[in-house]
């Protein structure tokens, strides 16, 4: 669980974050949304420590990350499994280093069979098999994604961030990722944190939805609760597109 409270970050005079409160649970899929500009991606920066918070408090279970110091926070890092947008795999690693990389970083104790055993463990959960040795370049985008998922579990965290997990991929193969998402989330008990602008994967599973708006949090809820929120700029936001204005004409006239 991660308990967020009063979180405030600003870039001179601009306040990006305005006293964010919200609780992140276990074993769901919390999604983050917002207009461009509303404050998602500072917010999650500020989440796993790319960025310093002003004032307010970020609670990991009974820890409080934003009291720590940068070596104190190691602990708390190793329990953090990170998806990149656009996957960011390392081109000079082949799949099954890429995966092994973070088991280098915070796992020298395991033995190298130990290592390659959890790496194959974690493709064989995305269903990504046969390509251990082949270099990103050489897999489709899909697949680099499921491989980029597979090297967020391999340390087991207790915590995931995915950070437009979509982006760049088809309609057909971002519902599958979403899926993964959902899946290993509930498998694993992790607390999941998906910053996204993509209705289809707030339908898709949206167990908890935090929408923030200049900087607010200025709605919460389920994906269920989305569609009839009654608020403003939460409903501009949803039925931009003509398939979710569609759905709401629908829901209207039934």
């Amino acid at each position: 669980m991660i308990s967020i409270t009063d979180l405030f970050k600003s870039f001179g005079d601009e306040a990006v974050l305005k006293k964010v409160n919200t609780v992140f649970d276990k074993g769901k899929t919390n999604l983050i949304i917002g207009q461009s500009g509303s404050g998602k991606t500072v917010f999650m920066k500020c989440l796993v420590g790319l960025l310093e918070p002003d004032s307010g408090s970020i609670l990991y279970d009974d820890t409080n990350f934003t009291a720590l110091t940068g070596h104190q926070r190691t602990d708390i890092r190793k329990k953090m499994g990170m998806l990149f947008q656009g996957s960011a795999l390392f081109d000079s690693l082949t799949v099954e280093e890429n995966v092994i990389f973070p088991l280098e970083m915070f796992n020298k104790h395991m033995s190298r069979k130990e290592k390659l055993d959890r790496a194959n463990f974690c493709l064989d959960r995305v269903n990504i098999h046969n390509v251990n040795h082949l270099y990103p370049a050489e897999i489709s985008g899909g697949m680099k994604k499921r491989v980029a998922i597979a090297r967020a579990i391999a340390n087991s965290p207790d915590y995931l961030f995915c950070d437009e997990p979509n982006s760049g991929l088809d309609p057909q193969t971002a519902i599958l990722i979403d899926k993964l998402i959902s899946e290993i989330t509930e498998e694993f008990q992790m607390t999941t944190v998906v910053n996204t602008h993509d209705m289809n994967s707030v339908m898709e599973i949206g167990q908890h939805v935090v929408f923030l708006h200049k900087g607010n949090l200025w709605w919460e809820g389920t994906a269920e609760e989305i569609l009839t929120s009654g608020n403003k700029e939460v409903e501009h936001f949803v039925y931009a597109s003509e398939l979710m204005m569609k759905i709401k004409n629908t829901k209207r006239s039934s």
